[in-house]
C-alpha cells in the first residue's frame, strides 16, 4: 500500500517537476526581497495595530448604540441578568455599523498588501543587469496606495464586505 502510495507520489513529483521549479523560484525571489527590505515587515504589523484601534472603537461605538435600546432586569430576584429590547432602528444601525467594520477592515487588509505589492514591484523594476538587486521605494508604494488608488481599494474593499 505504502509502496503504491510512494510510486503516485514520485509520479507527482516528475509531472510537476515545471511547476515546483517555478514555486522554488517564487520562493528564492520571495526571500531575497525580504532579506533586502527588512522594513517592509513593518508595514503588515502597523496595519494590524489600525485594525485593533478600529475594532476597539467599533466595540464601544456598537455599547453606545446598544445603550440606545430598553434596558431592564432579566430576573427580579438577579439584577445583574439584564434583557436588552432591540428596536428595528437600532437593530439596522448595528447592522449598519457590522458593515461598516467589516469594510473599514478590508481597506486595511488590503492596503496593507498593496503597498507590500508597490514596494516589491519598485524593488524588482529597479534590478537591473549592472545592479543586481534594486531599492524598494516604501514611501513611493505607501503614497500611491493612498494617494492614487485608495478608490479601488476601497471598491475592492467595499465588494469583499457585501460578500
Amino acid at each position: 500500500m505504502f509502496g503504491l502510495l510512494a510510486l503516485c507520489f514520485l509520479i507527482c513529483v516528475i509531472c510537476g517537476r515545471a511547476s515546483l521549479a517555478s514555486a522554488i523560484d517564487v520562493i528564492d525571489a520571495a526571500a531575497d526581497f525580504t532579506r533586502d527590505n527588512k522594513r517592509v515587515i513593518f508595514v503588515p504589523i502597523v496595519y494590524f495595530l489600525l485594525s485593533l484601534i478600529f475594532i476597539a472603537i467599533w466595540i464601544g461605538s456598537m455599547a453606545c448604540v446598544a445603550s440606545l435600546n430598553k434596558i431592564e432586569p432579566a430576573d427580579q430576584a438577579i439584577p445583574q441578568n439584564k434583557d436588552i429590547t432591540w428596536t428595528s432602528k437600532t437593530r439596522y444601525m448595528g447592522l449598519f455599523m457590522l458593515f461598516g467594520i467589516l469594510w473599514i477592515l478590508a481597506f486595511l487588509d488590503y492596503t496593507s498588501r498593496f503597498i507590500v505589492m508597490g514596494a516589491a514591484a519598485t524593488y524588482y523594476s529597479n534590478s537591473g543587469p549592472g545592479k543586481p538587486d534594486g531599492s524598494a521605494e516604501l514611501g513611493y508604494a505607501i503614497k500611491i496606495a493612498h494617494f492614487n488608488h485608495a478608490g479601488s481599494i476601497a471598491c475592492g474593499s467595499f465588494i469583499i464586505a457585501v460578500v
